[in-house]
């Protein structure tokens, strides 16, 4: 399933699933009650493939540096996901289970904000909340997919928008 959504087709069928694992369709709904328990475990399985690529940065030192490197972990989480990523967004609203995985995710990459620009927020009082939606809006996948998808950025483009956008609110 995997492999197929990266290759770009973005409606595999139950034959053309079984085919590109070698197996018969009948085995392929053996292990898995139908195409949609397939594509959510396919989604859960490249998560927790993809979830070493999300690292706090260590929230000492100049802020810029730490802006790039979130920024540029960003761009190759984003990258990488994107053919898998982009069908799970268009399939969570009749899959509660992916959304929940999607909300999984958004909350850590959250996490990684707070802890990374922790400085930042920690001199913001009443307003870090606020600031961390902000950066969270900022750098998450929705502008990320608009940056790359819809206004035709390129990836190195796409994340100096993104740099720009951070360093920005941070100011």
């Amino acid at each position: 399933m995997i492999a197929l959504l990266e290759a770009g087709n973005v409606h595999p069928t139950a034959r053309q699933v079984a085919e590109q694992a070698h197996v018969s369709v009948r085995s392929l709904f053996h292990h898995f009650e139908d195409v949609d328990t397939l594509f959510l475990g396919a989604a859960q399985l490249h998560a927790v493939r993809h979830r070493p690529l999300i690292v706090a940065i260590p929230p000492h030192g100049p802020l810029q540096p730490r802006v790039r490197a979130t920024c540029h972990q960003r761009r190759n989480l984003f990258e990488t996901i994107a053919p898998v990523h982009r069908v799970v967004q268009t399939r969570s609203e009749r899959l509660p289970a992916l959304a929940a995985l999607l909300a999984d995710h958004r909350s850590l990459l959250r996490r990684q904000l707070a802890v990374t620009l922790a400085p930042e927020l920690g001199t913001r009082g009443p307003g870090a909340e606020l600031l961390l939606e902000a950066l969270e809006l900022a750098t998450g996948w929705e502008t990320w997919h608009a940056l790359r998808d819809h206004t035709r950025h390129s990836a190195s483009s796409a994340e100096r928008v993104t740099v720009y956008t951070v360093s920005r609110l941070l100011h």
